[in-house]
This record gives structure tokens, sequence and C-alpha cells, in this order.
């Protein structure tokens, strides 16, 4: 049995570094002893008979309309991995594509499948530039790009807390409801932040029903460099 990642629609949606994610996901599966699977989702393909783990990553608005009709066309699978708990991992224009709904600049309204309690609104200005917050895990940091607001719907939480920002203040950040998360860091997200690598495979390989092995040394030269890289951007912000 293997832990199998669904790796949404990879060839439209991978802008700042997001399949560096699943690269993290896939090393840090192998260092760990946990046999993992990506499977790469296309427009027009065929999903997998089941999924441990879902990620879709950032694109611009020509790249998710491209997408858009494939999405709605496997709404229904998708909506059956979540509430079966698959978790699930959204970057910016992916988290925008995953919620409940996305409104155009020109004011159009569409549905989403809801995989995430959330509003997209896309707006002329865009918010770039390095970010440290708060986490469950603890202090994570990242790279924003993004041209939306997102409002939270129901009873989600954000996924973190920002402490530092270029050139604005604190806010929350993202959103999290069980194991599904959505958020416009990048840096990618993973790599830079390897508790939240673990945590998702951590949940994917319950899912699965398989266990990790003795952890190889090169988890803590990779944990050690993601720590320094952190660093890195909390000076660069004056944390």
């Amino acid at each position: 049995m293997s832990i199998v990642l669904v790796h949404l629609y990879p060839r439209e949606l991978g802008i700042n570094g997001d399949i560096g994610n699943v690269m993290a996901l896939r090393k840090r599966a192998e260092w760990r002893g946990l046999p993992l699977e990506v499977h790469d989702h296309e427009v027009g393909g065929e999903l997998p008979a089941s999924a441990h783990l879902v990620h879709i990553g950032s694109g611009p608005v020509s790249g998710q309309e491209a997408v858009r009709a494939d999405l709605e066309r496997i709404t229904t699978t998708l909506r059956a991995w979540s509430s079966a708990g698959v978790p699930f991992l959204a970057i910016a224009g992916g988290w925008q594509l995953l919620g409940e709904e996305f409104v155009g600049l020109d004011g159009a309204t569409l549905s989403g499948p809801g995989i995430l309690p959330s509003r997209a609104t896309l707006t002329t200005g865009r918010r770039v530039g390095e970010v440290v917050a708060e986490s469950q895990l603890g202090e994570i940091a990242g790279f924003e790009n993004h041209g939306a607001t997102i409002d939270l719907l129901g009873d989600a939480q954000p996924f973190a807390r920002v402490t530092y920002r270029e050139g604005h203040g604190p806010a929350d950040e993202g959103v999290i409801v069980g194991h599904r998360v959505g958020t416009n860091l990048h840096g990618p997200l993973l790599p830079m932040n390897p508790a939240w690598a673990d945590w998702f495979l951590d949940a994917a390989a319950e899912l699965a029903g398989v266990s990790p092995a003795t952890p190889a040394p090169a988890l803590a030269i990779v944990d050690e460099r993601a720590a320094k890289s952190r660093a890195a951007i909390r000076g660069r912000l004056g944390a």
C-alpha cells in the first residue's frame, strides 16, 4: 500500500515554485520510509480510484480559467475525498479555485466546489513580498504574490497570523479546516516549513494505513537549512 498524492494541474498551476511542495512531500516520504506515488492530474485526465493527499498550486487567471471546466467535472470526486478526510493543500490561485465562490474583476460570481470555505474576490492591486507568520505548528515563513482578497465563511479558521510582512501590517493568513489548508504563501511553503510537510504526510499515511520507518539523516540536515531560510526572511523583514 502506498500514499497516493494527487497533484492537480501541474502545467497550468505551478508558478512561484509551488511544484516544490510536491517535491518536498516526495523526498520527505522517502526519507521517512513512507511509500508514496504521485498522480499528476491534467485537463481531461482521469483521477485515481482513491487518494490520500491532494495538492493544487497557483497560477494566473488565464491558467485558472484553463482548468475551471475540468475542475467542475471532477468536483464530485474531490468533495467525496474531502468528506472522507483526505488532506488538501491549495496555494493562492488553487485556493481560489477550491473555494465556495470566486468573484471576478467584472463582478461576476462563479460557484466553486467548496472544498475550502472561502470566497475570493479579484482586485486590481497585488500583494507581493516575504511573510513571517505564526501557525499551530509554530513560526512559518514564505512569499506571497496574489491579486485577490479572500473572505473566510462559516466557522472557518485562519491558517496563520502574519506577524511581519513587506509593506503591510499583521493580518490573518489562509484557512484551515481539519486537514484542508488554503494559503497564499509560496516559498514554496513545504520545503521552507517542513513541519507542515510532515503534518500532511502523517495524515495521509494514517488514511493509507502505512507507518513510517526510522528517519534518514537527511531530514535533520534539510530541517536545519529550512530554519536558516526562515531566519533569513525574518532578518530581512527586521523581525
